[in-house]
């Protein structure tokens, strides 16, 4: 017959009280591996419905209009830095662009188009093969969906177009006139504005059925 002394009584309690905390050990792992595979859908699904639900506040402050006479102004700036689809230090930057176009008056995104067609007319009757002519033509399909993005202008990369515009500028500074200047510095602006209200191709989808819904 096993006697239990008080050192057994002991190591016994030990045991139990080790393989408790080991249990409780194991759950929390499976409670935060849990947590963190689900974290992230739920996660993006706030993201994007948050997103959308700020697209949709520019849509009915600033488009109302219709895209063709809307204008980026330092008004509009200052509300995508509140809803924060661009940082300060980007506010700062686009605010400076906007203020020397303000000087000169700011074209509606209609009037950047029809620059758009005039300056891409000049170029193909001075060099019909030169590359800008496409680089526009795909700027203008990015302007054209500007707060409404098409599969076709998701699938433009908007940073390049607006990186090749402004080489152009700085490679033929002395040959544009001060019109031709403003209007590709101005279509610059336009794009970079496009570029930060459009989500990566992995979400617009799932905004553009958001507000769809919103819309009914």
């Amino acid at each position: 017959m096993t006697t239990i002394n008080a050192t057994t009584s002991s190591q016994i309690a030990n045991s139990q009280t080790l393989a408790a905390q080991q249990a409780n050990k194991t759950a929390s792992s499976k409670t935060v591996a849990n947590e963190s595979s689900e974290t992230p859908a739920s996660s993006d699904k706030v993201e994007i419905s948050t997103r959308a639900q700020k697209i949709q506040t520019l849509n009915e402050e600033f488009f109302s209009n219709g895209i063709e006479s809307f204008t980026i102004s330092s008004t509009f700036i200052k509300r995508l830095e509140e809803l924060g689809f661009i940082t300060s230090n980007e506010a700062s930057n686009l605010g400076s662009n906007i203020n020397a176009n303000e000087s000169g008056g700011n074209s509606t995104v209609g009037e950047v188009s029809k620059f758009i067609n005039s300056f891409t007319a000049s170029l193909k009757k001075a060099d019909p093969d030169n590359s800008l002519i496409d680089t526009l033509q795909q700027a203008k399909t990015i302007l054209t969906n500007f707060n409404n993005p098409t599969q076709s202008s998701k699938n433009i990369n908007t940073v390049q177009i607006s990186s090749q515009l402004q080489n152009y500028i700085g490679s033929h500074t002395e040959q544009l006139s001060e019109t031709n200047k403003s209007g590709l510095n101005q279509l610059v602006s336009v794009l970079n504005i496009a570029n930060k209200l459009t989500p990566g191709k992995n979400t617009t989808s799932e905004i553009d059925s958001y507000l769809a819904i919103n819309k009914l």
